[in-house]
């Protein structure tokens, strides 16, 4: 069964980048670039993983990583959190918040893939 990733971050070269990865390897990739769009591809998609930037447009990353965890049939949803800034405080609000991984940009694409591979077969 192919699993959806969906990407939420609001710098076009980096969701570009992650999509055409992802979709080499075999995934099903969603994007938004806002948290309302993220809301809209959640109830269109039911993604198997969410990567969301900490910093959108509209409102913070850790405010949408909480309001996709309580929406319905995001029951477990894995959500791993992307962010510029490596601070030990941004990660442990993350997690708090019910993220399920953390990593900070710049990354290197087997990093990422590889954490998105292993939050993927833990989905059901």
């Amino acid at each position: 069964m192919v699993k959806t990733i969906l990407i939420v971050d609001h710098e076009s070269n980096l969701t570009s980048a992650l999509r055409f990865l992802l979709e080499q390897s075999g995934f099903r990739v969603a994007l938004a670039s806002s948290g309302t769009q993220a809301e809209a591809a959640m109830a269109e998609t039911a993604p198997d993983v969410a990567l969301v930037n900490t910093t959108l447009p509209d409102r913070s990353g850790y405010d949408l990583c909480q309001r996709l965890l309580q929406g319905a049939g995001a029951m477990g949803l894995p959500i791993l959190m992307l962010t510029s800034h490596g601070l030990a405080v941004e990660r442990e609000k993350a997690f708090s918040l019910g993220a399920t991984d953390f990593i900070v940009k710049p990354f290197e694409p087997a990093a990422i893939l590889g954490r998105i591979r292993s939050l993927a077969s833990g989905a059901a």
